[in-house]
């Protein structure tokens, strides 16, 4: 307790006059004995010799803390409750913890005002940072101009400087954040590296952990782009999304979607460990795992791109019927490596029901006989888990059907011709007939 209010309480408790004289005072209770200042009904205040406990019976009046030493209690040496007005600003602190707030703030009118902090050294070296709420102990510890920032748990945005518009709710959320402004942080050690970033959401434990610079980005879920430091723009959604993400622009919604994913772009992975094709892969979207059996849709063909203003080189497509005819379609049954745990399939998990399709080496075999690579038959951005593309078919299909209709048209035209000189040669043997006849008769 301060030496000033103290000594006020020692004038009230022992009045100097009693003595007549000045210096040390000191008064013996007996054994279960109280001191007690009253009038002639009510109770003021009590000392208790049994448990040494001072009552106030009323309030205890303070003033407005402009000061280091006026209106404030102290826990030992150390500052604990008080509400520091700068001069010249508008005040309406609050500070409650053990060195919480401090006695250096200043500027002018919000500056340094409306912050309330409630812990061990939280907003510790706030100078005319306003409008800040920390409760934790070292909640915004650095922060010195930062305003409207919310800090709620141990350590929360504790080394915040200069940020603003910070909310962190959760032990180490945005711990390491300095002058990043308008993120959000939800749960344990959430956007816990965050330094510089501006403009992330991370809700879940460790969501967003590793992100240094990142902006824009937002991670809902546990660990959910964890290892994203730089990359911007992001959205994960569901645990471990997007775990291994340091890409750009990269949407995955559902648990372990992309998890895998490292430093490509814009992709887009959509339900239970939707993977990409590779790690690095960009410029793809994924529907499902390797369980998906059907892709449901009121609509049956997805539309494409295709206006004529953004092409060149148009020209007629050269491959058609003979191409198709060196394409296999098969029957076979699924197995895949993925369902055994050494990754060698033995037949036991075979499903029962075969499917129809292509063998993506067979279809890389075809076009490459073909020097028609460019078809993009074969998904070839993982070696190890090679994809087909049957789309693809389609332009070669219809060439195909052309083709067919215009040998069709061709034949047509010959049986046609071939059924008009038959019509003539029958109307020959029937004059060569009559002829005969009337030869016969004479």
């Amino acid at each position: 307790m301060k030496p000033q209010l103290s000594a006020l309480l020692v004038l009230v408790l022992f009045p100097l006059a009693a003595y007549g004289q000045s210096g040390s005072i000191n008064n013996t209770l007996g054994t279960g004995g109280t001191f007690t200042v009253k009038d002639g009904t009510t109770t003021f205040l009590s000392l208790g010799q049994s448990d040494g406990y001072l009552d106030v019976a009323q309030s205890l009046r303070l003033p407005l803390t402009t000061s280091s030493g006026l209106g404030v209690i102290f826990k030992g040496a150390d500052r604990f409750i008080h509400n520091y007005t700068a001069s010249g600003t508008d005040g309406c602190n609050t500070f409650v913890g053990v060195n919480a707030g401090n006695f250096t703030m200043s500027g002018g009118g919000i500056q340094a005002s409306y912050n309330t902090s409630v812990g061990e050294n939280s907003l510790m070296s706030i100078t005319s940072g306003y409008r800040n709420s920390a409760f934790g102990y070292y909640a915004l510890f650095s922060n010195t101009t930062g305003s409207h920032n919310d800090a709620f748990g141990f350590y929360a945005l504790s080394s915040n400087i200069s940020g603003g518009s910070n909310s962190a709710f959760g032990s180490d959320a945005l711990h390491s954040n300095t002058t990043g402004s308008s993120n959000a942080a939800f749960g344990s050690t959430t956007l816990y590296s965050n330094t510089t970033g501006s403009s992330n959401s991370a809700f879940g434990r460790n969501a967003l952990y590793s992100n240094t610079t990142g902006t824009y980005d937002a991670a809902f879920g546990y660990q959910a782009l964890f290892t994203n430091t730089t990359g911007y723009s992001n959205s994960a959604f569901g645990y471990y999304a997007l775990r291994s993400n340091t890409g750009n622009r990269n949407s995955a919604l559902g648990d372990s979607a992309g998890y895998n994913l490292t430093s490509g772009s814009n992709n887009t992975l959509i339900g239970y460990k939707a993977m990409p094709s590779s790690a690095t892969i960009s410029n793809e979207i994924t529907l499902g795992n390797s369980s998906v059996t059907s892709l449901r849709c009121q609509v049956t063909t997805i539309t494409a791109l295709s206006d004529a203003r953004d092409k060149r080189n148009i020209k007629d497509l050269p491959l058609g019927l003979e191409f198709l005819m060196n394409v296999k379609p098969r029957l076979f049954s699924w197995d895949q490596r993925d369902w055994y745990e050494n990754g060698k399939p033995d037949g036991s998990k075979m499903q029962p029901t075969p499917s129809a399709g292509f063998i993506a080496q067979e279809l890389e075999e075809v076009q490459r006989s073909a020097d028609a690579e460019w078809l993009g038959l074969v998904l070839k951005s993982n070696q190890d888990r090679l994809e087909a593309t049957p789309g693809n078919l389609l332009p070669i299909m219809v060439k195909a059907i052309q083709d067919l209709k215009h040998e069709n048209d061709q034949l047509r035209d010959e049986v046609r011709a071939l059924n008009k000189r038959n019509e003539r040669v029958a109307e020959l043997e029937k004059l060569v007939l009559a002829l005969d006849a009337k030869l016969a008769s004479k």
